[in-house]
């Protein structure tokens, strides 16, 4: 009776425990849920007061000003317009190319009724891919920057600037340079006006590509010398004293070819080509085209021009890079040939050479070129003078003229003792072995530059 008292005890106590345990779980995660509830209601009404705060706000019209509308190309503003054309050569079929964009926009602004022409600025032969070296669009740009304009139109984006980053760079400063006064720039052939914000993007894309087209034609003109060179079909141009035929052929033109002779001869005979300039300008001689002023620079470039003493080298230069027009010497950076005797000259080489030496010499050689003097006998036969003065002259003429003097026989004999003397040819000596020979006494000797050396145990001699 106890036990089972006991044992009921233990249950009651036992339901207890967990009972009270249940309750204090319950309990807990009520005060969780009231948290996180209180947490979203103030939440919520905070959202709600924002709401109510903007329903009940309203506009006053006395104080609202609406901003300017998106400009457009034809909206009614009156505007003064400028008008950008260019044509990247001077070829003659480009002529007719800028006259015809430049008509048609004056008649075009004329025509347009809210529309005023203020100038029309064009840059003939001259590329897009750098703008430092347009003039006419280096004017444009400060005309506009100083607010001489309002819109500038322009037949295509690649015809403003065939680099993507001076064609930005240069929209963008027309744009922001005077927020009160923008000047917009209209590419008729795209369809693009620069003020609207709309259009930045495709202009960006426009301009890449006339960027990449520039690029490419650079690539096709590099791949295009690079066949010619091969196939020697070689870019022949015209320069004083020569004319060029379509058939690639230089003809002397024997009234220019006298003012060349002239230059080489004068060289020559000491004058400078300070002194042979203004002979040519006195004597009013034409240069290739046709001015009559000479400078020593021009001159000292006429003796330099292999064609004219009858050779060729195509591609002495080329363009590093094709936007900033960078212009190197070809050190065998790309394809290039020298033909020797290509035409025929206007004067020979030698006349040349030594013209080319005389510039060289920097005017210390004021009696002209000096002869070059070779000794035919005696002990210096065979040497020559050097002359300090006088630069360039390499090895093999001086060879040459110490072989001169000498015959066949003699020039082999000279040869054969120089290529041994350098270990380049074995002697006719059998052996230098002085095995069992001993140096005498100086007692001896017969001179004080001449000795006997005797072999150990024999009175017999040998001169060495």
């Amino acid at each position: 009776m106890d036990d089972m008292n006991l044992n009921s005890d233990n249950e009651i106590y036992e339901g207890e425990v967990i009972d009270a345990a249940e309750v204090a779980c319950e309990e807990a995660e009520s005060d969780d849920k009231t948290e996180w509830a209180q947490r979203h209601e103030k939440r919520e009404a905070l959202r709600e007061s924002i709401k109510q705060r903007v329903r009940n706000t309203s506009a006053n019209s006395e104080f609202f000003h609406p901003g300017k509308p998106t400009p457009k190309i034809n909206d009614e503003s009156n505007k003064r317009v400028a008008v950008y054309a260019r044509v990247s050569t001077m070829n003659i079929e480009q002529t007719s190319s800028i006259e015809n964009q430049q008509k048609f926009y004056t008649k075009k602004v004329n025509e347009t009724p809210n529309w005023e022409l203020q100038q029309i600025y064009s840059d003939e032969g001259k590329s897009g891919t750098n703008a430092e070296h347009r003039p006419a669009f280096q004017q444009l740009i400060k005309d506009a920057l100083n607010g001489e304009m309002d819109m500038i139109i322009c037949a295509s984006v690649s015809r403003f600037a065939r680099n993507i980053s001076q064609c930005l760079d240069y929209v963008s400063e027309l744009r922001t340079a005077d927020p009160k006064h923008p000047v917009g720039v209209y590419f008729e052939t795209e369809n693009i006006y620069t003020l609207n914000p709309d259009s930045e993007q495709a202009l960006t894309m426009h301009a890449m590509l006339a960027d990449w087209e520039s690029a490419n034609k650079s690539r096709r003109m590099i791949l295009s010398y690079d066949q010619r060179i091969c196939t020697g079909q070689y870019q022949i141009v015209d320069l004083l004293g020569y004319r060029h035929t379509k058939d690639g052929e230089l003809i002397i033109q024997e009234d220019e070819a006298k003012t060349v002779r002239y230059v080489f001869l004068a060289l020559i005979l000491g004058k400078n080509c300070s002194e042979i300039a203004e002979d040519l300008s006195k004597m009013k001689r034409k240069t290739l085209t046709g001015k009559v002023e000479w400078s020593s620079s021009m001159v000292q470039s006429l003796t330099t021009n292999e064609r004219r003493w009858g050779d060729l080298e195509a591609r002495k230069s080329i363009v590093l890079d094709y936007k900033k027009k960078k212009i190197v010497k070809n050190n065998e950076l790309r394809d290039w040939a020298y033909v020797p005797d290509h035409h025929e000259g206007i004067v020979t080489r030698e006349i040349a050479k030594a013209a080319q030496l005389m510039v060289s010499s920097s005017g210390l050689l004021r009696k002209g070129v000096p002869e070059l003097k070779v000794i035919d006998k005696g002990a210096l036969k065979g040497y020559v003078s050097v002359i300090p003065h006088w630069n360039e002259v390499d090895s093999d003429e001086y060879y040459n003229a110490c072989n001169s003097v000498y015959s066949d026989e003699e020039l082999q004999k000279v040869t054969r003792d120089m290529r041994i003397w350098t270990g380049k040819e074995k002697s006719n000596v059998l052996s230098m072995s002085f095995t069992g020979y001993e140096v005498p006494p100086g007692i001896v000797f017969l001179t004080n530059s001449m000795m006997w050396v005797s072999k150990v145990g024999d009175f017999n001699r040998t001169l060495i």
